[in-house]
Formats: structure tokens, C-alpha cells, sequence
């Protein structure tokens, strides 16, 4: 029998430190709050599908209340202790408080940024998957441009699941070019993928939804949240009647029987 086409909607569910990326001042609580504003503006567009939420401990721990309705509906997996600093204990650290969190098994983790991880660390603190592989270049970042597209299990058994770039150029469909690039081209291009892998794994971020007009932000990084909102919606709607929206850890265990 054929698997229907899965779409993976993915959040880096953070704090908001990317001020600090630019040399500007953030406190803690304004971290945290800009991305509940997001959250606040998120939440209702995601009623009909499920998504998985690469959450810090740390913003959990600041919003268990939410952490406790995501999870519910939603995935939670780890994106590690903090967004800013990381120590390997914090693999296992921040697994261990989101369950107790949440109630519910954390299988998942995606490292900030995208940053290189261990597999046999992220095996270690108990994971099945790992979702930190960009398949591309992001100049200044990392290349990763010989690395496979697709799902895969590494030789230590822990599952990758590799965030969905386009199947010829490796263009990456993550959350700068689902906001800089128009919903015409970009829907085409999650076509292809839904096509020829039968799959995507998208990730955007809850502060994205947010006013963040506060801050000296290049252009390329911030939209106005009514855009964003917008773009979001459109997407939802023009996909759901033709594939499926779920979490990671359900497309592993119907794809791959995780």
C-alpha cells in the first residue's frame, strides 16, 4: 500500500537571543516573552495539523504551562539546554526535563543553529533521531553539500532526518526562504520534494511570528508577523487536502516502522 505524502512543519521553539548574534543587549525575560508572543500569534494556525516543537529546556522550564498544552497535539523534541551555550551533558539534561515537562517520551533533537553534534553523544543521551542536518551550504555555517537528502539510519542506529532541501540544486527550504522567497515558487519546490521523496521536513520559529521591530535585525532574518501569519496559512491550506501534515517521530513510524 502507498504511504501518503508527509509534510514534517517543524519549530525551533527558543529563546530569542538572535539580538545577541548582533552585538545587542536582550534580557532573559525579553527573550523568553518575544517568543510567546509568537507562540500566542502560532498556535491557532496549527488547530488541523500536527508539527513537532525542538524545544530548550530552558524555555520550558519558563512556560511549562504551554509546553504541557503543545504536547497534546505536538511533538516535543529537545533543541538542547540553552539556544546559546552548549556542554554535552546538556543532551541528556535537556531530554530528562522535557519529559518531565511535557509527560511524554522525547525521541528527537536538533541542535541550534544547525551546529555539528556527536551522533554517538545524541545516541548516548537516549534519542532514536536527529534532525541538526542541513543538506546544503550556508555560507559561514557549515557545508554540507555531500550529505545525504534523505532519511537515514547512522551506523550507531540513531535515525537522521535531514531538513528537506530541493532534490537537484539543494536549495534549502527552511524558514529564510519560506520568508524571503514568494508561496508560488516556494509551494512548487516542496512539490518536487513531496514527488520525488515522498516527504518534507520544514523548520521555521515561533519569534518569527512575533513583532521583533525593536531591534537593528538584517532585513533577510525578520518579516512583519502579519506576513508571516499570511504566508503560514496559505501554505497550510493549499497542502492539506492533498498530503498530510505530521510529526517526525510519526513519519519514522510509519516510513521507517522506529
Amino acid at each position: 500500500m502507498t504511504k501518503p505524502a508527509t509534510i514534517c512543519l517543524t519549530f525551533d521553539l527558543e529563546e530569542f537571543d538572535l539580538p545577541l548574534e548582533f552585538k545587542q543587549q536582550i534580557s532573559k525575560e525579553w527573550q523568553m516573552e518575544i517568543t510567546t508572543q509568537g507562540m500566542e500569534t502560532l498556535l491557532p494556525l496549527l488547530k488541523d495539523v500536527s508539527c513537532t516543537f525542538f524545544t530548550t529546556a530552558n524555555y520550558a522550564e519558563s512556560n511549562p504551562a504551554l509546553l504541557k498544552k503543545l504536547a497534546v497535539t505536538h511533538e516535543i523534541a529537545s533543541h538542547s539546554y540553552y539556544h546559546s551555550t552548549f556542554d554535552k551533558a546538556d543532551l541528556k539534561k535537556s531530554k530528562e526535563v522535557l519529559e518531565i515537562i511535557s509527560d511524554t517520551e522525547v525521541m528527537g533533537f536538533r541542535m541550534p543553529r544547525m551546529a555539528k553534534v556527536n551522533y554517538q553523544d545524541i545516541k548516548d543521551a537516549g534519542y532514536l533521531y536527529d534532525s541538526s542536518l542541513n543538506p546544503t551550504v550556508i555560507p559561514g555555517r557549515y557545508n554540507h553539500f555531500a550529505s545525504s537528502k534523505t532519511i537515514f539510519k547512522h551506523k550507531n542506529d540513531l535515525w537522521v532526518v535531514p531538513a528537506s532541501v530541493t532534490p537537484s540544486l539543494r536549495i534549502p527550504l527552511f524558514w529564510l526562504t519560506f520568508k524571503n522567497t514568494s508561496l508560488t515558487w516556494y509551494c512548487k519546490q516542496v512539490r518536487k520534494c513531496l514527488d520525488v521523496y515522498g516527504y518534507v521536513n520544514i523548520y521555521l520559529h515561533p519569534w518569527e511570528f512575533a513583532d521583533v521591530s525593536a531591534f537593528s535585525l538584517p532585513s533577510y532574518m525578520v518579516a512583519k508577523p502579519d506576513k508571516m501569519k499570511e504566508k503560514l496559512i496559505y501554505f497550510i491550506n493549499h497542502f492539506k487536502t492533498q498530503v498530510r501534515f505530521t510529526s517526525i517521530k510519526n513519519l519514522l513510524h510509519e516510513k521507517h516502522e522506529l
